[in-house]
């Protein structure tokens, strides 16, 4: 039994190892997400099988399976009267809805392998430490030779980070190497920040490396969550580090000083993508509100001389939208204009520039095609999520889970 449990440890310890790769944009892909899926089920069902204190509270487990079963059954024959104004339903496939409820109850069935398994704590920061090389040096040196991807959009870097002093434009000068979304990559960044900042208090070496690996990517993936998600982060551990130990009467390690070193790093903020980015929106606001005033004044004429006639919903969104803030794909490619130019007419005219975020657009899409299909019922089992990953991805992981499982299905 024990060289089983050693087994089962190095299994899991392995796909730990590799856990990293599946967010990666080459292995994001159904087949992949499926063999991430069968990797935890095999590490669950060994855990219950090798551990037998596993199966102390495998009841709730059990219930737990079965309730995201009943609703994945209700999912489906509600999926059958799904209205929407755009042709092909979006492309919705209960293989994925099954294969994404099947994902979002496996970290349960993780965590308790994991809680039964009783690694030792040592293995974890090694695994800890890993991912933060893995992650950090491969996003820092795909930016250094401009060979990875940009943090807004699906286009190389072209800006490496010795060149930011020339202020690029923000989305050739980010870089999120080669994963698959930003801001995801940006919140483990946040969390492995926490966990080596802690480790290099209690006396580790490396854990200072890892830090300064961390800033300086969070830095290079350039958007609000990992700049000033980041920068705030460390502040906030600092001051909190300070308040605990003075709390618990305990001694202020000299190493706290130290952290200001990568912390210095955050000087590189006024030529970061992010601030780049924060300055090309006041630019275009200014130019914007110059053109307003200047179009009053034909509006005033024009006024006096009114000529009834129809508008052109589609000539007008093309005609005032800004790229800057409302990128072309949204209305070309991921909620079509040419079938509900109502829709994009009115955002276009009545959202100001300035308060226009990507997740405002993607919430916005997502809510008219819930008000589309009109039924009380969206709100308690949602829309599904396959339709809404075939349109947009809501950056918000409760609103998201909200419009695509609803309030029983969260």
């Amino acid at each position: 039994m024990t060289n089983k449990k050693s087994l089962l440890t190095k299994f899991t310890l392995l796909f730990l190892i590799i856990l990293p790769f599946f967010s990666t944009i080459y292995l994001h892909k159904r087949i992949f997400t499926l063999v991430e899926v069968l990797f935890i089920l095999f590490i669950f069902i060994s855990t219950i099988l090798i551990v037998p204190k596993s199966r102390q509270n495998i009841t709730y487990i059990i219930l737990y399976i079965f309730f995201a079963c009943i609703y994945l059954l209700i999912s489906y024959l509600r999926s059958k009267h799904f209205y929407s104004l755009v042709p092909g339903d979006f492309n919705y496939s209960f293989f994925d809805e099954t294969l994404t409820v099947i994902k979002l109850i496996s970290p349960a069935l993780f965590i308790y392998s994991l809680y039964y398994q009783k690694i030792e704590f040592k293995y974890y920061l090694r695994i800890i430490n890993y991912w933060t090389l893995l992650i950090g040096l491969s996003i820092i040196i795909s930016s250094i030779f401009e060979i990875g991807y940009s943090s807004y959009g699906n286009v190389k870097t072209t800006a490496s980070i010795f060149e930011w002093i020339s202020s690029p434009y923000y989305i050739d000068a980010s870089c999120r190497g080669f994963f698959m979304y930003a801001n995801q990559i940006a919140i483990e960044l946040l969390m492995l920040l926490l966990v080596n900042v802690y480790t290099f208090l209690e006396g580790k070496n490396i854990s200072f490396i890892n830090v300064f690996i961390i800033v300086l990517t969070m830095l290079i993936l350039g958007t609000r969550v990992s700049t000033m998600g980041g920068l705030l982060t460390f502040i906030c551990i600092i001051i909190m580090y300070f308040i605990i130990s003075l709390f618990h009467k305990t001694k202020i390690s000299k190493r706290v000083i130290l952290l200001f070193i990568p912390l210095s790093l955050f000087i590189l903020l006024p030529t970061s993508p992010y601030s780049n980015r924060v300055e090309e929106l006041e630019d275009y606001q200014e130019y914007e509100q110059e053109t307003i005033i200047s179009s009053e004044v034909v509006k005033e004429q024009n006024e006096k001389n009114v000529v009834v006639k129809k508008i052109d919903r589609i000539e007008y969104v093309y005609n005032n939208y800004n790229p800057n803030y409302l990128p072309l794909v949204f209305f070309e490619k991921y909620y079509p204009i040419k079938y509900d130019e109502s829709f994009w007419y009115s955002y276009v005219k009545n959202n100001k520039n300035k308060s226009i975020t990507y997740r405002d657009i993607e919430q916005s899409i997502v809510k008219r095609i819930m008000n589309i299909d009109n039924k009380n019922s969206n709100y308690l089992f949602g829309i599904s999520n396959s339709r809404i990953q075939n349109v947009v991805n809501i950056e918000n992981d409760f609103i998201l889970h909200f419009y695509a499982f609803g309030i029983i299905g969260s």
